[in-house]
């Protein structure tokens, strides 16, 4: 490779995969992201490996699933000995650079009190736990849309996102690039915390601020919902809904204007942009909110390769990715080498179309109560191309879904008779999958 490709990363927090124009939702627009996915490939079959934040977050840097690189529980933090694709792309002589969320220094970091009242939680995040990254405009958490904080150098003094976080950290994103001269290709990250709910403003959606011109866009009654929301969801359902569209409006026109910027800058043609989520949202799907859960809403991601001159414009790729594979592939696209104690595949040549490495099913894992004391129901799931099974330590969490038959999981097969065969075959390929991940099994898979 001639000249090394610049890789761009466009994150997301919690937008699940059916709430994107290019995924068939009804409900809104997202021209910006369709366009990444017109001119590149979009991923129809990406899974999240733990469906909330922290652990997502290790194991998309790390290339690990949670269990092996330490992070297993909500509330845990990343090892500054850990190596991560910032490392990896640093060798290989890269300049690698993060801006906005990160939350992988532990849920707790210095806050900052001033006489305005609080400003936001953990906007510091010391250098040691930046996970290798160079340059840094960056927070571990926020989740306060109108008043955001971020660390940068080596100083602990809060320096404020102006504006709305979403636009005010594309501004950050497009400023650092804008004025980067360095003669090195580059490796950044813009992370986002929408469509998350979060505080600031005056929403006129509670839970999801968004400037104004957004949420006028989406009117409840006219919100189409998923087949799976009962009866009694159907108007709190709406309601969120309609303001989780309104930020993701809004991120979209945000994608744009990074887009349209590559464009100008002329170094569309040689980066590699890759749009992405974290975990999605049941949003009153089978009579739930938020994720960690491993239905369909909440595990299914929206992920968007384009890479002009490589990869086929408008194509699809059909095959099971797990979100632990994403830092491999940029790696193999960028002929950049990994850390051999990776466990995510490098799908790049599958990608391109051509005969290359396939995942056979998605590992999802969820090791049980977070450090803040919600999810306490361990469970282990595979997603193959056609099923969804999953065992845990509480009936709730034992499911087998045909989801080729089955689009929106109202029939759990799980336990039945006429199912017994292949859930037999699913449980042997959920064992095998946990012990290949490096993990003693848990109690409630043997038993």
């Amino acid at each position: 490779m001639s000249t090394p490709p610049n890789v761009l990363w466009l994150f997301a927090d919690q937008h699940r995969y059916h709430a994107l124009s290019s995924s068939g939702d009804p409900n809104l627009k997202t021209p910006n992201i369709d366009r990444l996915a017109n001119e590149g490939v979009r991923c129809t079959r990406a899974y999240s490996h733990c469906p909330v934040c922290i652990p997502f977050r290790a194991g998309l840097v790390t290339g690990q699933y949670p269990t092996t690189c330490g992070v297993p529980r909500h509330g845990d933090f990343l090892h500054p000995g850990r190596r991560t694709i910032a490392h990896a792309f640093r060798e290989a002589g890269y300049r690698t650079s993060f801006v906005g969320k990160w939350h992988l220094a532990g849920e707790h970091g210095i806050n900052m009190v001033s006489d305005r009242g609080w400003a936001g939680e953990d906007f510091w995040v010391h250098p040691d736990l930046r996970g290798g990254f160079e340059d840094w405009y960056g927070f571990n958490l926020s989740n306060n849309f109108y008043r955001s904080f971020y660390s940068h150098g080596d100083q602990v003094k809060p320096f404020e996102v102006e504006g709305y976080q979403t636009d005010g950290l594309t501004d950050l994103s497009l400023k650092y690039l804008s004025e980067c001269k360095s003669d090195q290709p580059w490796f950044h990250v813009l992370s986002v915390e929408a469509p998350h709910p979060g505080a600031g403003g005056n929403p006129k959606f509670p839970g999801h601020p968004v400037p104004q011109q957004y949420e006028e866009m989406f009117d409840p009654e006219a919100i189409s919902l998923r087949g799976n929301v009962p009866a009694d969801f159907e108007d709190q359902a709406r309601q969120k809904l309609c303001g989780y569209y309104a930020m993701i409006a809004n991120l979209d026109d945000n994608v744009g204007r990074v887009l349209d910027w590559l464009e100008k800058s002329g170094q569309a043609e040689n980066t590699l942009v890759v749009y992405l989520s974290d975990h999605g949202d049941m949003m009153g799907s089978h009579g739930r909110m938020n994720k960690q859960v491993p239905y369909e809403e909440s595990i299914h991601i929206p992920l968007i390769f384009r890479m002009p001159t490589v990869l086929n414009s408008g194509s699809t790729y059909e095959g099971l990715v797990s979100g632990i594979d994403i830092y491999p592939t940029c790696a193999g696209f960028c002929e950049v080498r990994t850390d051999t104690e990776i466990q995510g595949l490098d799908l790049s040549t599958s990608l391109e179309g051509g005969d290359g490495i396939e995942r056979s099913e998605a590992y999802v894992q969820w090791v049980g109560r977070s450090l803040f004391g919600f999810g306490d129901h361990p469970y282990r799931a595979i997603q193959t191309e056609q099923y969804t099974y999953v065992v845990g330590r509480d009936q709730e969490f034992c499911l087998l879904f045909d989801n080729e038959h089955d689009e929106f999981q109202m029939n759990n097969l799980f336990g039945k008779p006429e199912a017994a065969d292949i859930q037999k075959s699913l449980h042997s390929r959920l064992v095998r999958t946990a012990l290949n991940a490096g993990e003693e099994l848990p109690e409630f898979i043997l038993r």
